[in-house]
This record gives structure tokens, sequence and C-alpha cells, in this order.
């Protein structure tokens, strides 16, 4: 499956090592402004080669449209220029590439009969039969660029209903102070090795109202976007599993009405409730696992079901968590977005009429 959502529709595209990777974006409604610099901005938080504590792959990850915008100017909708911040959608399917700059796959020659531990390379073997050894092909974190590209845009709708989505590392191997992060990044990048992290997602502004209550609930439809970036182990919301150590009178979040408007004295259940968005602070964590693709060497097998000891020679980031929080964002972007078009949520649009220069 490589489609995600249900209005709003994401499919990606590419391999690691192939030519380029992308997505098409279906469901967008019409007359969306978008700002290309803002997409740049969220591409330019993930992208490798450009911090010592990931990958020393140099990717630049400019966005390439192909269809669905039209530039904004003064004297309305233009065709599509890349030097024009203001874009607007079509109602069209979105197309996009962003080219593959920095591939090397001689790196990874060595992985045509190798199978790593507790990476995607057998699994997928044994599903398909064949598969893409150049730095995990499809399986690789690079397919994460084409995510990052479609949240960046499924973002800026909710922002112009005042909903924000931030998300930052609360831990890293086990550590909460975030003035240590780097230098345990840093020390296990120089023993070869990796550590793993929990990046912590909040949601502010998202009207009450948002979700399905029974097969579509909200904490449902965002455990399995998460969940479905590699090197995710794991997600909770609200106060997740530590809740089950508390009584129920501690658990609730009670409610009043102050002022002609509901509050809720707390939060622990995330704001979300019965599947449905309370219009409080939606609260959710992403575990990421330590890179499997490490320096050390490890048994494992190769295609000749032989027992074998392999060391990885290719380029690796020393803790996936730290790249992987903006896809987290973008994952969480396209889930709400979709839960909002889902409920009929109405967003600003540009009104073009025709003889406007609009149509």
């Amino acid at each position: 499956m490589n489609t995600f959502g249900s209005i709003l529709r994401l499919t990606t595209f590419g391999e690691s090592h192939g030519a380029a990777i992308g997505g098409v974006i279906d469901g967008l409604p019409a007359g969306i402004e978008i700002s290309l610099g803002k997409i740049a901005d969220q591409t330019a938080r993930r992208r490798p080669g450009y911090s010592t504590l990931a990958s020393s792959r140099r990717e630049p990850d400019e966005v390439e449209f192909l269809s669905g915008l039209m530039s904004l100017g003064a004297d309305g909708i233009e065709p599509f220029s890349p030097g024009n911040d203001r874009a607007v959608t079509l109602g069209t399917p979105i197309g996009y590439i962003i080219r593959n700059n920095d591939a090397r796959s001689a790196d990874y020659e060595a992985l045509r009969e190798v199978y790593r531990p507790s990476h995607a390379d057998l699994a997928w073997q044994q599903r398909y039969g064949i598969r893409d050894w150049r730095g995990g092909g499809r399986s690789s974190g690079r397919e994460t660029a084409a995510r990052v590209v479609a949240g960046a845009i499924a973002r800026q709708p909710l922002e112009s209903i005042g909903a924000a989505i931030r998300c930052k590392l609360v831990s890293v191997a086990a550590e909460t102070d975030p003035t240590r992060f780097a230098a345990i990044i840093a020390e296990a990048a120089r023993d070869k090795d990796s550590v793993g992290g929990i990046a912590e997602c909040r949601v502010s502004g998202l009207p009450a109202g948002i979700g399905d209550p029974v097969f579509g609930k909200l904490q449902q439809n965002l455990a399995s976007a998460i969940l479905s970036i590699g090197g995710v182990k794991g997600f909770d919301y609200g106060d997740g599993f530590a809740i089950t150590s508390l009584r129920g009178s501690e658990a609730a979040d009670t409610i009043r009405v102050d002022n002609g408007a509901i509050r809720y004295g707390s939060n622990h259940s995330g704001g979300i409730q019965g599947g449905i968005s309370t219009g409080g602070e939606i609260v959710f964590r992403a575990a990421f696992k330590p890179t499997p693709t490490i320096g050390k060497p490890l048994e494992t097998i190769n295609s000749s079901l032989e027992n074998i000891v392999f060391e990885n020679a290719g380029r690796h980031d020393p803790c996936i968590a730290l790249r992987g929080v903006p896809v987290v964002e973008a994952m969480a972007a396209l889930t709400l977005l979709d839960a909002c078009l889902s409920a009929g949520v109405r967003f600003p649009s540009h009104n073009f009429q025709p003889g406007s220069g609009g149509i």
C-alpha cells in the first residue's frame, strides 16, 4: 500500500537510490493558498548532510512541482513559477518530485546478497521475492522526504483556521535533559552505533468535533499514520500507558462551563475523547528505535542462508528520531486535515470569478 488518507490522499513513490522520490496529493480543495517557502522550511528540517548528528548524505531536497498548482500574481493566477512564493491549489492532483543527487549505490553493493539485522531487507525479500538493496530501496527513510512535502502543504490550511502543530524530542536513549541530547548522539556516532528517542507532538487550535466515534477514531488514525513511519515502534496519546497507574478519580478530565465556554480541568485524554477532538490540546508521542544500520559487526545471514558477520559501510543517522520530528509533524498534519475535510470543515480559499484573470 503506497497511498494514505481517505478524502485527502497521498501516494508516494520512488526508492532511496532511484532517480527521484515524489508524491501525488489528491483531494485538496481548490483555491487554497500555499507558501512554497514554508514547504522549503520543512524539507530543510528533514534533509540529510547538514548536521554532524545526521547522515552525511547531502541532498538539497529541492521540490519540483509538476501539477496541481498555479502561481498568485498581482492580476490573479498565473502559470506556476517556482520563483513565486505564492501558489494556489487547483483542486486537481498535486504532483511533485525530489531528485536524488547524492546516492552512492556502490556503498551498498555488499548488501546485494546480505540481509541487515532489524531492517526490512529479509522481510521484503520474503514478501516480494525481489528487493532494491541500494540503501534499503523504498524502505529507506529517504521516502519520508515526500511525506514532509505533503505535510508542509497540509498544515497550511490547518494554520488558516488557527491549528498549530509542534513536535520536539523529549527523550534520547532514555535521557530527558535536552541539553544532553547532542552529546549522546555524537557519542553513539563515534562508537559506530546508534540510539533511539521519543518525539512528542502537540496540536493546538483544532476545533472540537473532529473524528469519528467507532472505527475512525482520531487517535486511531493518528496512530496508523505515525506507526507508518519507518523506525517508529510505539505510539501513545494523552497520559498513555502512565494512565494505568491512576485511579478513575485521578484520570477524569472534569468539565465545567466558565463564562459560557466549556472548560476541562485537566487533559489526561490528550485532547481526544470517544475518538473525537475536544477542542483542547492534542498530545501524542512516537517512539523511534535505534537506527538498525550501524558500523559495528553484527551477525546475520545471506541469500544462500549462510550465517555471516556483516559490518555496514554506508551512511546512516546515529539517531533517526532527530530527523523524524518533522516527519511526525507531517503525518499529523495529513491526518488532521483529512479528518477535518471528513467532518465538513471549510477552509479559507480564493474565490476567483470569470473574467477576473482567475480562471
